[in-house]
């Protein structure tokens, strides 16, 4: 609990204390954020702390803000739970669309949580295996791992 906690106020000050974007570079570095969280009011903690950094967020000058769920909180996102978690299936999908963060999925662990693809929003990116996207995003992208 207090590693996520750190991220969260590690993001923070680097987004805030990062300059403007130099001119002619095409598109600035995001930040990748691996979730694994027990519970709902985790969840609720990073959505929170995204819901914050809208103020100060501009994706066109700070990058993208990948968060990769790889644990239990994947079922949080399942459609026969929408009712119960309404509130934060919708906070999540609003941050997606205002290009604040991009969620994505770990296709392995939904399997061993037995969560079928069409069972998440379709907002929520799938991938097949978490660390590998993690690193694909640091290499390829030159992402920040938080």
């Amino acid at each position: 609990m207090p590693k996520l906690y750190l991220s969260i106020f590690i993001l923070t000050i680097v987004l805030s204390a990062r300059s403007t974007l130099v001119q002619g570079q095409a598109e600035p570095p995001g930040y990748v954020f691996s979730v694994t969280v027990e519970s709902a009011h985790q969840l609720d903690v990073v959505l929170n702390r995204a819901e914050d950094l809208r103020e100060l967020f501009n994706p066109d000058e700070h990058g993208k803000i990948a968060i990769v769920l790889h644990g239990d909180e994947l079922q949080l996102f399942q459609k026969d739970g929408y009712r119960l978690n309404q509130s934060m299936v919708e906070r999540a999908r609003l941050l997606d669309q205002d290009n604040i963060i991009d969620i994505k999925a770990c296709q392995t662990m939904m399997r061993t949580l037995q969560i079928e693809q069409s069972e998440l929003p379709s907002f929520i990116e799938q991938v097949p295996f978490a660390p590998t996207e993690i690193k694909r995003l640091e290499k390829e992208e030159g992402f920040t791992r938080l």
